[in-house]
């Protein structure tokens, strides 16, 4: 706890030395208007990305069969970066400052995704996205785990016209995207034991951005191959917070994404509220 105490304080203090270099429009985006500068690509939006602390609980069984939970907690550096159009690459890192006995040796250190994002009302998004225990202390080969990833297709649609009364200002909208993930191969929680081939996963996310870029959101998953559903893989997520895109805007959010089960289905494994995950960041966008 203490050192999550000191990872807040050092957010504040970057926050705040951030800050001191802003010029004061609440219209600044990129960098270029934060550090009144014009070179290094600033001003192209060529980069983004948010750097920051999390919690969350961690409940998981031992091999003794005794419930643990685990207190996570870190800094978290994303990066995203735009080659051509809306073709990107996407690096989140991960840095754990618990790292007492407990800590489940299948955390990862490193997300990435690689295709097209789009946001734009009615265009389809389309890659590949990797969330396996990707490690720097060489625990998991990385080129097993690629296969591991999913490919996906998605499609982006806005609810909310111009002149309905839900749109309380400029950021109110209502964004839905239903998607088809296809996974080569899948694994166990601990991403080491193969379970499975070919796996196939529908769903729809949305996000109703309420009031100057506060929101709430959810996703429902559907698995046509029963046996492919796995204890943690949910049937619906449920997150909120608030998000600004531009730079050295604080944002935070709550996002609770495995195990949820829908009533009267069987729940295979503990997740609740608890369970999910608090960020606390700021954005930039170069």
């Amino acid at each position: 706890m203490k050192k999550l105490i000191i990872s807040f304080l050092l957010l504040s203090f970057q926050l705040n030395f951030a800050q001191g270099f802003y010029n004061g429009s609440s219209e600044s985006a990129t960098m270029q208007d934060v550090i009144q500068k014009d070179c290094c690509l600033l001003g192209q939006y060529k980069i983004s990305g948010s750097i920051g602390t999390f919690y969350n609980k961690i409940t998981y069984l031992s091999p003794a069969n005794q419930e643990i939970n685990y207190n996570r907690y870190g800094l978290n550096f994303n990066v995203n970066t735009k080659f051509y159009k809306e073709f990107q690459l996407r690096l989140s890192f991960f840095a754990d400052l618990n790292q007492d006995k407990d800590k489940p040796k299948w955390l990862s250190n490193l997300y990435y995704s690689l295709g097209i994002y789009n946001w734009k009302d009615k265009t389809f998004s389309y890659g590949y996205e990797n969330y396996q225990p990707n490690r720097f202390d060489g625990s998991y080969n990385f080129l097993t785990n690629m296969k591991r990833g999913f490919f996906f297709v998605s499609y982006n649609y806005y609810l909310l016209k111009n002149e309905s009364k839900l749109k309380l200002d400029g950021t109110s909208q209502i964004y839905v995207s239903p998607f088809v993930r296809y996974q080569l191969e899948y694994t166990d929680r601990y991403g080491i034991k193969v379970e499975g081939n070919n796996k196939f996963t529908l769903g729809t996310s949305a996000r109703y951005v309420i009031w100057h870029n506060f929101y709430i959101e959810g996703a429902v998953y559907y698995y046509p191959d029963t046996e492919s559903e796995l204890p943690w893989d949910p049937d619906y997520t449920y997150g909120f917070g608030y998000f600004d895109w531009r730079s050295f805007k604080l944002n935070f959010s709550y996002g609770n994404w495995i195990a949820n089960r829908f009533p009267g289905r069987d729940k295979q494994m503990k997740n609740d509220f608890s369970n999910g995950e608090f960020k606390l960041s700021f954005s930039y966008i170069w």
